[in-house]
């Protein structure tokens, strides 16, 4: 049996998140700050559950799963949209919501191309472009590999 690597898991991602409810899924994004953020509840659930099923893909590989929005008041800047069931990568400072966009995450939400940065670590980080039906990219999907969950899993508490 062939064991999916963070590469493929990512690009099943990409199939299976919806670049049209990623696109919707903050309601009104030029009113939002760091403390409200009015999203469209129904395009939100669909997400997070499309991510949280690409972070379990290989339930030996502990993968924490962002899809990333440009900031609409600075588009040198990101946010997250939608946070899988592991905390975040480690390039977030506090309050890790709006962030200046690091290069690999801009390549990939400006290109058709997914990205990886090794860390220091040792682990991996990779960023695939989400797009439209119409074939506009509109986010990108992280994949942050880690070595241990950071959240107790439901199972295990």
């Amino acid at each position: 049996m062939r064991v999916l690597d963070i590469e493929n898991i990512g690009r099943i991602g990409q199939m299976f998140i919806d670049g049209d409810l990623l696109k919707e899924v903050v309601a009104d994004p030029l009113t939002c700050d760091e403390d409200d953020t009015n999203y469209n509840i129904p395009a939100f659930n669909t997400l997070k559950k499309a991510l949280s099923k690409t972070e379990r893909l290989n339930p030996d590989i502990y993968l924490a799963g962002i899809l990333w929005q440009w900031y609409p008041a600075n588009k040198r800047m990101v946010a997250p949209a939608v946070v899988g069931r592991h905390l975040p990568g480690d390039f977030y400072t506090a309050p890790w919501m709006i962030n200046d966009c690091p290069a690999a995450l801009a390549e990939a939400m400006r290109s058709d191309k997914h990205t990886c940065v090794m860390r220091e670590d040792g682990f991996h980080t990779f960023y695939f472009p989400i797009k439209t039906s119409a074939g506009d990219v509109v986010g990108a999907l992280e994949l942050t590999e880690k070595e241990s969950p950071q959240f107790f899993e439901p199972n295990t508490v």
